[in-house]
C-alpha cells in the first residue's frame, strides 16, 4: 500500500471515529468542523435576506460564464450561496473550504455592520456578536495549527 493510500485511509479511518481530521497540515477535530459548519447558518440568513434576485437572468444560480453574473453586483455573495446552500453537504467538504467559506462570511457581515454603523468590538447586536465569535473560532483552529 502506498504512503498516499495509507494517508488517505487513516484520514477516512479517522473521520470515522471521530477522532481529528486534517485539512491544510492542520487538526481540525469534528466538534471544530461541526461549530464552523454551524456558524455558516446565520450569514446565509443575512446573504439571502439581502440579496436582489428580480431582474436575475440566472434564476440565483450563480455561472461564472455567463455574462450577467460577471457584471453583477452581488456576483461573489451569489456564488457564495449557490456552493454553500442548505442542500450542500458541508460536512463533506475539505477543511480549508469551510474555512475560506467562514472568512468570506466574517468580511461579508462585518462589511453589513459597518455599513449600518456599529462598532463591532462594542455592538450587542446578533450581527455584531457573530462576528466576534467567528473570530474566536478562527483564532481556535489557527492554535490549534501551533499546538
Amino acid at each position: 500500500m502506498s504512503w498516499t493510500s495509507r494517508k488517505s485511509k487513516a484520514l477516512v479511518d479517522a473521520y470515522a471515529s471521530g477522532r481529528a481530521i486534517t485539512g491544510r497540515n492542520r487538526i481540525l477535530g469534528p466538534a471544530m468542523r461541526l461549530q464552523i459548519i454551524e456558524m455558516l447558518d446565520y450569514p446565509r440568513m443575512l446573504l439571502v435576506a439581502n440579496m436582489d434576485y428580480e431582474e436575475c437572468p440566472q434564476n440565483q444560480y450563480f455561472n461564472s460564464r455567463h455574462q450577467s453574473c460577471q457584471w453583477c453586483p452581488q456576483g461573489e455573495e451569489c456564488r457564495w450561496l449557490n456552493l454553500n446552500d442548505e442542500f450542500t453537504l458541508l460536512a463533506q467538504q475539505s477543511t480549508s473550504k469551510l474555512l475560506d467559506s467562514l472568512l468570506f462570511c466574517i468580511d461579508y457581515v462585518d462589511a453589513q455592520s459597518l455599513h449600518a454603523n456599529h462598532d463591532v468590538r462594542r455592538c450587542a447586536c446578533e450581527s455584531c456578536e457573530w462576528v466576534r465569535n467567528a473570530r474566536k473560532l478562527v483564532r481556535d483552529y489557527e492554535r490549534t495549527d501551533l499546538a
